[in-house]
């Protein structure tokens, strides 16, 4: 117990705040794209298959590594005296709240088109966002605080989108209509925007500079091809991609159908907020606050392999939300799924950000946390489908989504078992390269 108490003392660190804030920001455009936009498309007529589909438009998600070098070399258009990540955090928070703004205003029965248009917009945007949001935590933290660092992220994402742009979202759906409720999340992310002026830019790496200097194609090979080539001699590197696609998608297909599924079971807008958002996000702390302080006991791969098994497990309290949809287990299952999926999400960061370097953070971070989304969002596009051909057999559904996590719990143990519980594979390189 008093090693564990030790280890929870990492949240004392000052430079975690900002790391907050800035998870706020990231997660608040998460439930405009996921879980509320379903609610809403689903309540407008759209079978099943077409709201899973609809989610496409996030696809950005799964490519910002493609355009990730921009923001560690090239210099953001507009504040670039707040320095290279706070200018492009601030940049892109701008353009972040007029797409919200946009979607909002768009009306899925008038046709969907103009509505996917703002949607990818609103999702490249985020997405961006993302790329120096993470790179700003991996620069601005050291290895030993990285793991209370993506507990902070998490956090801080979950105050932003599970509960002002989730719950906040549809209690102002309810009460003002959806068009308001996205206006009114888009001015909330003025106050991150503020926040920004405020915190401290990271020490700029030594590749930066040295990346533009003239010659294209000695700086593209650096931006792009180094920092691809650097990660690819990580042993075992093949396993561990395999291990990245694989290790949430039972999840994501339970995430893309969750607000459909709450709809079908009866119960309100008000009643999803109360439960799935506020009841969700209390034990989404708690289990993100307990992996902080786990892993620096259990080790990476211990604690990744655990957060695997319990977040599979979890899944299948929605079965039995789906024989009962009652209000105790629609609690039950939401406060299982959100302290494993805090806990794992926290390991699966860590894991994540371990595995990067400083002065190529935003570059490699991008391309790991963007094949870890392909399966969130690509592969999850078949979940309504899915459901349709079991004739909405919701038990049997979240049944497979359970299932669905053992490849990858068994890619994760054959790399444990070949690097002495995986330690060797996760160690950090996290050093600026000359």
């Amino acid at each position: 117990m008093p090693r564990f108490a030790a280890a929870l003392a990492v949240y004392r660190d000052a430079r975690l705040l900002p790391v907050l804030i800035l998870g706020v920001a990231s997660g608040l455009p998460s439930p405009l794209l996921f879980a509320n936009l379903s609610i809403w498309l689903a309540d407008t007529g759209l079978s099943r298959t077409a709201v899973a589909a609809f989610g496409a438009v996030a696809t950005p998600y799964a490519i910002n590594f493609l355009w990730a070098p921009l923001f560690d070399r090239m210099r953001p258009p507009l504040f670039a005296s707040l320095g290279q990540r706070r200018g492009w955090l601030a940049c892109l928070l701008c353009g972040l709240i007029a797409a919200v703004l946009l979607l909002g205003r768009q009306d899925p029965r008038g046709g969907l088109a103009a509505m996917a248009a703002c949607a990818v917009a609103v999702a490249a945007l985020s997405a961006s966002l993302d790329v120096v949001v993470d790179a700003y935590r991996i620069e601005t933290l050291d290895p030993p605080h990285m793991g209370a660092g993506s507990a902070a992220t998490v956090a801080g994402w979950h105050i932003g989108g599970t509960v002002v742009g989730g719950a906040g979202g549809l209690v102002l759906a309810a009460r003002f209509g959806w068009p308001a409720a996205y206006a009114a999340l888009a001015c909330a992310l003025a106050l991150p925007l503020f926040a920004v002026f405020f915190i401290r830019e990271p020490a700029a790496p030594q590749t930066a500079a040295e990346d533009r200097e003239p010659g294209f194609a000695a700086a593209l090979a650096r931006a792009v091809i180094d920092p691809l080539k650097s990660l690819a001699k990580r042993p075992l590197w093949a396993e561990i991609l395999a291990f990245i696609v694989l290790f949430k998608f039972g999840d994501a297909m339970l995430g893309r159908m969750s607000g459909v599924f709450f709809r079908e079971m009866g119960f309100d807008y008000v009643t999803i907020a109360e439960v799935s958002k506020l009841y969700g996000i209390g034990a989404a702390f708690a289990g993100g606050l307990v992996a902080g302080g786990a892993l620096r006991v259990l080790g990476a791969g211990r604690g990744l392999f655990l957060a695997g098994i319990v977040m599979s497990a979890t899944n299948l309290l929605f079965s039995a939300l789906a024989a009962a949809p009652d209000r105790a287990h629609f609690i039950l299952a939401v406060a299982g799924d959100g302290f494993t999926s805090g806990f794992a999400t926290v390991a699966f960061v860590a894991f994540l950000s371990r595995l990067c370097e400083a002065g190529y953070a935003a570059t490699q971070y991008a391309l790991l946390a963007s094949i870890a989304n392909f399966a969130r969002i690509q592969l999850a596009g078949s979940s309504g489908w899915i459901v349709d051909r079991l004739n909405g057999d919701w038990s049997t559904f979240f049944a497979l989504t359970a299932a669905m996590a053992l490849p990858g719990l068994a890619l994760l143990a054959h790399v444990l078992s070949k690097t002495r519980m995986g330690d060797a594979a996760f160690s950090p390189t996290h050093r600026t390269h000359r």
